[in-house]
């Protein structure tokens, strides 16, 4: 009797693994590093797990309320590194993100995270959009109309939202050396595998600058941050450059020092530093849903994270902050408060707006500093910004 039930059983063990569809489904609901794992253990599974319509169903399948749930955090400075120079924060206690071993260069700067994607720059003024869950990325270069002046400055984003469409948009924007603050937009399309060039020419106002290096992703646009009182986004659906508020509803103890701009589950969010002798004190703000002004939230000073975790070495700068850089998670949860994470002396701490409290996240232990390669014997971490890339698990095929 129980040669016959483990006769049945590898029977249909052995159905399952040959029946396409029936093993799809299956593969379909299974998380993402189970599914890594089932990937070499048949030609089938591979086959179906390799198939970009599978891969895009995966990733539309396993989603919170419409937005994926990033499971790492990426931190890595300004200046350009070794692909292996970056500090990991799991958010998950399963995250585990792949090096950049399989990418062929001595130096790189991730320029943007979006939804699972990376937009990287390497030293050579080449770009990569990689996927770090696949190990599969892409390379590109600028327009040949803006390269044709050596002179040009470029910035480039990257907008790609798998649960909308597996496409991806990638906008180049440059300056002429010989025309300061007038700028010229060229839109790459995944789907056509062409540019269309120069689809916008716009200048910025010296005395309202923005920033256009660091392009923020969220609910169909591109974001930049200004420093006056508007700043642009891009929509890409409709191709058009428009303007934001950037005006505060907060007065200010003291001039601003450094303003952090980025995206949650929709949520746009903006935190600001002071220039004080000893810079501690954040300002946290939410965008409106209809882009028409900011929402003050709370001030927070990291004061209060030191008392309740003394080890921390802030304010080690004068007039600088006290910490090395700032980011917003939402929770998974609709009507769940974000969380405010700085990281500070190699360590990683967060706000949690539910409970009101500081809190540890991650330690990424004694004597760690990231992007020490490029800091002096007497440099403290916090001479170095460092930016967090949040890390979205999922296959979508470049």
């Amino acid at each position: 009797m129980k040669i016959s039930t483990m006769f049945n059983s590898v029977s249909a063990a052995d159905k399952i693994a040959h029946n396409q569809d029936l093993l799809t489904l299956i593969l379909l609901r299974l998380p993402m590093k189970s599914l890594i794992k089932f990937k070499y253990v048949s030609k089938l599974s591979r086959f179906i797990i390799s198939d970009p319509d599978f891969c895009l169903s995966h990733t539309r399948l396993h989603h919170r309320h419409g937005f994926l749930s990033p499971t790492a955090l990426l931190l890595k400075g300004d200046r350009f590194t070794p692909p292996s120079e970056f500090s990991i924060v799991p958010l998950k206690h399963y995250s585990k993100v792949p090096f950049f071993h399989y990418i062929n260069y001595s130096d790189i700067k991730i320029l943007q995270s979006c939804n699972g994607f990376l937009l990287c720059e390497s030293y050579r003024r080449s770009y990569l959009v990689c996927n770090p869950t696949t190990k599969a990325f892409r390379k590109f270069y600028c327009p040949s109309n803006s390269c044709n002046n050596l002179l040009s400055r470029f910035r480039i984003s990257l907008a790609f939202d798998p649960l909308r469409s597996p496409d991806y948009k990638i906008i180049c924007i440059w300056e002429s050396y010989r025309e300061p603050c007038k700028f010229n937009l060229d839109l790459y399309s995944s789907k056509t595998g062409s540019w269309d060039l120069s689809i916008i020419t716009f200048e910025v106002d010296e005395d309202e600058p923005v920033d256009l290096n660091h392009g923020v992703f969220c609910n169909g646009r591109i974001h930049w941050c200004g420093y006056g009182d508007k700043s642009l986004f891009f929509d890409v659906e409709t191709e058009c450059l428009e303007t934001m508020a950037m005006a505060l509803p907060v007065q200010m103890d003291a001039p601003e020092e450094c303003r952090y701009l980025g995206e949650s589950r929709g949520v746009l969010y903006l935190a600001v530093t002071n220039r004080m002798p000893v810079c501690l004190e954040l300002d946290n703000f939410e965008m409106a849903r209809d882009y028409s002004q900011w929402i003050w939230k709370k001030r927070l000073n990291l004061g209060d994270a030191v008392k309740i975790f003394p080890e921390l070495e802030l304010g080690c700068i004068k007039y600088g902050p006290g910490f090395s850089g700032v980011c917003m998670i939402r929770s998974e949860e609709e009507d769940e408060l974000p969380r405010v994470v700085v990281w500070a002396d190699g360590k990683i701490v967060c706000f949690d707006f539910r409970e009101g409290a500081w809190k540890m996240v991650y330690d990424l232990g004694p004597g760690i500093k990231i992007g020490s390669l490029y800091l002096g014997e007497d440099d403290h971490l916090h001479y170095e910004r460092f930016h967090a890339y949040q890390y979205f698990e999922n296959l979508s095929c470049l």
